[in-house]
């Protein structure tokens, strides 16, 4: 059986082609994203009403809040009502920042702990719950059994 060049060249061609579409699709297959079609919802305001940390910013908070109380009590006798006003804005200003700054360090801690609990269990998006109206996977009780753990 004698073929003719251009005969040969569109069997290579078609061979050729047929090989890269074969490689394409196993490539498809073998890389495919199995976590596509996972969604998880997260209660935040649940976590963050279970979270450890709560309870020791929320101490660290009043204990600062009385130690303020106390120096604004003693230093405040001798001072006139606009030096009181002042101090009193400087230690609410100073308990705001401590309050921002323990809030910050749970929130980046809760981020982090959703981010790797989501890739344990696949899970590609992760919504808060007040988003989702149907489906997904509920990831809160296993958010929070990693921050006790962690804890």
């Amino acid at each position: 059986m004698n073929l003719s060049d251009d005969r040969k060249f569109q069997l290579a061609v078609v061979l050729l082609l047929a090989a890269i579409l074969a490689a394409v699709l196993l490539l498809g297959i073998l890389t495919e994203d199995k976590t596509v079609d996972k969604v998880a919802y997260v209660n935040l305001e649940r976590v963050f009403e279970e979270h450890p940390a709560r309870a020791a910013a929320e101490s660290t908070l009043n204990q600062k809040a009385a130690e303020y109380q106390q120096q604004l009590e003693n230093e405040s006798e001798d001072l006139s009502g606009v030096e009181q006003k002042e101090m009193l804005a400087k230690y609410q200003n100073q308990l705001q920042n401590l309050e921002a700054d323990l809030l910050d360090s749970v929130t980046r801690e809760v981020e982090k702990v959703i981010k790797e609990t989501a890739a344990e269990k696949k899970v590609k998006f992760v919504l808060e719950d007040e988003q989702v109206l149907y489906g997904g996977y509920d990831l809160t009780d296993d958010v929070l059994e990693k921050l006790k753990e962690e804890w």
